[in-house]
């Protein structure tokens, strides 16, 4: 999907936000800095509420896809610490 492979995938396809953003936080703050998550949702809500949350964590997205079933997310971990809240 990305310029390298994503470290972990989260398919949260059929899930709708605020649970989609939960999920993503919390297997973001088990990643290291500079990891890279590949989530996979059909939420079309989270072109919005992804970029307001990760403004705050100090993660960031690297790129969007649009599939045919799904929209697809790469997003680098950032340095830490503010990814907790």
């Amino acid at each position: 999907m990305g310029e390298r492979p994503s470290d972990k995938i989260l398919d949260l396809r059929g899930w709708s936000c605020p649970w989609c953003i939960l999920k993503v936080k919390s297997w973001l703050v088990r990643m290291r800095p500079g990891e890279i998550l590949e989530v996979r949702c059909t939420d079309p809500n989270v072109k919005t509420n992804f970029p307001l949350i990760l403004e705050r964590t100090g993660d960031r997205i690297i790129r969007w896809e649009h599939k045919d079933d799904y929209i697809g997310v790469l997003i680098r971990r950032g340095a830490g610490g503010k990814g907790n809240g």
